[in-house]
């Protein structure tokens, strides 16, 4: 990286963090600041309705109510409704026939960022009942989701990096993407609407109340425009189809390319945070330079012989490309965590979390070190060492699925 290019960036670090200066940590997913009745409230009276309220706007058609006695059995409950003037408070009618003792509401909802959240309230009615059995309803598994998402966005970000720096490569005289994959290219293609619409399926099946297959077929922008990941999944799969044109000139492919590893930056955490813009940016330059890191470190690990063969211009301008893919990762990653959680909560409760944030930083600083010893050797010795390229592969792809598996979970504080 050149003295010019380090002043840019650092400039733009400076401005960043004098923006964040006055950012206060806001939730990431919706949640419950407020419930008639209170959690473990003991009521003489049946009060005749649930209400709950949110952080956050709520849409109807995604809000769910589940109402639970002692032995675990559900009671059937009317459709909620949002209050009329502020949609962030949900109410539901009781039963007047409720009989007394101790019950469990769970209510189901999807945040501003597309997440399903789950709130749960128990109360009683005229006493509290000697034992409370666990209510039968059973919790939506989000291992399916973790795993679709890890191997889909994996494939989709290293396919679009590899992209990427095999255009740039062409210029240094190596083999452009087409030669670089072959037969390989329509199969990773495949696999990636295969993995897209999955992941429609899997995610609507793990939402409340209303389903998005139906929203789309009817054409209900409002439920749709509720889950911005629903909509980085639509988009996607209109670019992979975009993606799969024949005949266009390569800017095109080159646009649609960064377009697609850009959306994937819009179906996270970001929309519930504030500014947005900024949350937003931060995302994409994070996104981008992980797709640019493992996109080169997968094209050299393809055309590692041809590469080391004296050349040198190819040489330096990969060198440079990672260093700057690498640095804008980890401090986008620095300033995202900086303005998505609060993180004296995160150290007060420690969660798992923090276990993950842990894990991806380890996996990081191995990527780092690998990196700085290959460069060391190729320098030196003009040498590639293949085992390390392929481990420094191996700890960014787990680094994805760590992220991958924080974003599917709030944040603290």
């Amino acid at each position: 990286m050149n003295m010019k290019s380090t002043k840019i960036l650092v400039r733009i670090i400076c401005f960043l963090l004098i923006l964040m200066g006055g950012i206060g940590n806001v939730q990431a997913h919706a949640g419950l600041v407020d419930s008639s009745p209170k959690d473990g409230e003991l009521l003489h009276h049946n009060p005749g309705q649930l209400s709950f309220a949110f952080t956050e706007v709520l849409e109807a058609d995604l809000v769910e109510i589940h109402l639970y006695d002692w032995n675990g059995e559900e009671v059937k409950l009317e459709r909620p409704k949002l209050q009329p003037g502020d949609a962030s408070h949900v109410h539901v009618s009781l039963p007047p026939d409720l009989a007394e003792g101790t019950y469990t509401a769970i209510v189901s909802v999807v945040s501003e960022d597309g997440h399903p959240v789950e709130e749960r309230l128990i109360f009683s009615l005229g006493q509290k009942s000697a034992h409370v059995a666990e209510p039968s309803q059973k919790q939506a598994d989000p291992t399916y989701l973790i795993l679709l998402r890890f191997l889909t966005q994996s494939i989709l970000l290293v396919g679009g990096g590899l992209y990427l720096v095999a255009c740039l490569a062409q210029r240094y005289g190596l083999p452009s993407f087409a030669q670089s994959l072959g037969r390989g290219r329509p199969i990773g293609w495949l696999l990636m609407f295969i993995g897209l619409t999955s992941l429609w399926f899997v995610y609507d099946a793990s939402l409340p109340a209303a389903s998005l297959t139906t929203a789309l077929w009817q054409g209900n922008v409002s439920v749709l425009s509720q889950s911005p990941f629903a909509i980085m999944l639509l988009v996607s799969a209109l670019l992979l189809l975009l993606l799969g044109v024949p005949g266009m000139i390569t800017g095109w492919y080159v646009a649609v390319w960064l377009l697609l590893i850009v959306t994937q930056a819009f179906g996270g955490h970001a929309w519930g945070l504030s500014p947005l813009w900024l949350a937003l940016l931060l995302r994409v330059l994070h996104v981008l330079s992980i797709a640019l890191w493992l996109g080169a470190l997968a094209y050299l690990l393809l055309h590692r012989s041809q590469a080391q063969r004296g050349n040198e211009a190819f040489k330096h301008f990969f060198l440079r490309l990672v260093a700057m893919a690498a640095l804008v990762s980890l401090l986008t990653g620095i300033l995202m965590l900086w303005v998505q959680t609060d993180l004296a909560k995160m150290l007060e409760s420690w969660m798992i979390w923090n276990d993950l944030l842990v894990v991806k930083l380890v996996l990081v600083l191995l990527m780092l070190i690998v990196a700085y010893r290959q460069r060391n050797g190729w320098l030196g010795k003009h040498v590639l060492n293949e085992k390390r390229l392929r481990w420094e592969v191996v700890f960014g792809i787990l680094a994805i699925f760590a992220g991958l598996w924080m974003s599917q979970m709030p944040y603290p504080g």
